[in-house]
């Protein structure tokens, strides 16, 4: 198989290795807020914030509270608003996460809106291994008593290595020690990933004994998966992901999307997002091309609308929904959702 000739200059700071990200100032030099989390496509990355804000700012939106240790290693992330936990976070669930070190380990905990221990795909416990330059090596779930188990994607283990050329390789493992794919919609094994001279990730690619190559199985296409591609702002926000073969040909993934171009504002928050299919043509047929978003003034999602990509409101035609609204209470806690038709007709959920 022919090797994708893909060129890209890979530069790591020594910050991209190590557990931390230096705290924005603030009154408390271990203590930082953020609008947003920086993208991420694996567990190898560690939480880094992106659009910073004051203590002061912090009160009135809603943020990423990250706490350091005098080493400066992270200690937690809160998702919140003035001190109130908020259930609605980018940490797959978790309103809070907390970080504990125990000689080259790392482990990981979770935490709900209400402070309760909660888990993330199965597991209580995500314990990582450092190498001597604080760069994660290797990571395994854990039930609460301790014991190892697979998470919901049947992976026990990642194990990860930085080459030659830079790229970080990620390979996963069952309890059985047998190699296993990153999730059913992406039955990609060997992972090698590419980061910019800022730490964002540029590229995701699939690869099979050094050899980049397109996986051909269900959820991926006609003409098979390869790597993934990410465009990014300065400030770490994705503006465009699109997903290609080797020969560099956009490809569908599941759903009938091979690329997703966002509009984003200048704190970060992404107002409308489009998609497209292998023939960087908009999504038809009965699939919704464009969706926006409508913020409030703390930073919460209040309206979000399909639409089509003449930007009229369109129904999904799967459950009919055109526009959902969401309702906080005063101190940010989201309370419930309404949904509506395009024609402002509530519709009622199902289930």
């Amino acid at each position: 198989m022919k090797l994708l000739k893909f060129s890209l200059i890979v530069v790591f700071a020594a910050v991209l290795f190590s557990c931390n990200q230096k705290p924005a100032p603030s009154e408390n030099a271990n203590v930082a807020y953020y609008r947003h989390l920086q993208f991420t496509e694996t567990p190898w990355d560690i939480e880094k914030g992106t659009h910073a804000l004051t203590a002061d700012e912090a009160k009135t939106v809603n943020n990423y509270k990250f706490t350091y240790n005098d080493k400066q290693q992270l200690e937690s992330v809160e998702y919140n608003r003035n001190g109130v936990l908020l259930g609605y976070s980018s940490m797959r669930g978790a309103a809070k996460i907390t970080y504990t070190y125990e000689g080259n380990k790392q482990i990981k905990h979770f935490f709900d809106e209400k402070g309760e221990p909660t888990k993330n795909g199965g597991a209580t416990v995500f314990e990582y291994t450092l190498n001597d330059v604080g760069m994660r090596t290797g990571l395994r779930f854990l039930d609460e008593n301790g014991t190892a188990i697979e998470n919901r994607n049947n992976i026990h283990n990642y194990v990860w290595k930085k080459l030659e050329d830079g790229m970080i390789q990620e390979l996963r493992y069952n309890l059985a020690n047998e190699e296993v794919v990153m999730n059913p919609f992406c039955p990609f094994y060997e992972l090698r990933f590419s980061y910019d001279d800022n730490g964002y990730m540029v590229r995701m690619a699939n690869y099979e004994s050094d050899t980049l190559y397109d996986c051909t199985e269900e959820n991926c296409g006609d003409i098979g998966v390869s790597y993934f591609l990410f465009k990014n702002t300065k400030d770490g926000d994705v503006l465009n992901f699109s997903v290609h073969n080797t020969g560099g040909q956009l490809s569908n993934l599941f759903g009938g999307w091979a690329k997703r171009v966002n509009v984003v504002d200048e704190n970060g928050y992404v107002l409308e997002t489009t998609q497209y299919d292998q023939d960087d043509e908009p999504l038809g047929g009965k699939r919704i091309p464009v969706s926006t978003n409508v913020y409030d003034e703390h930073g919460a999602i209040v309206k979000q609308i399909n639409m089509d990509i003449d930007k009229n409101v369109a129904n999904n035609p799967d459950n009919g929904v055109a526009v959902v609204e969401y309702q906080y209470d005063d101190e940010g806690r989201r309370t419930g959702s309404v949904e509506y038709d395009k024609d402002g007709v509530k519709v009622e959920k199902q289930g």
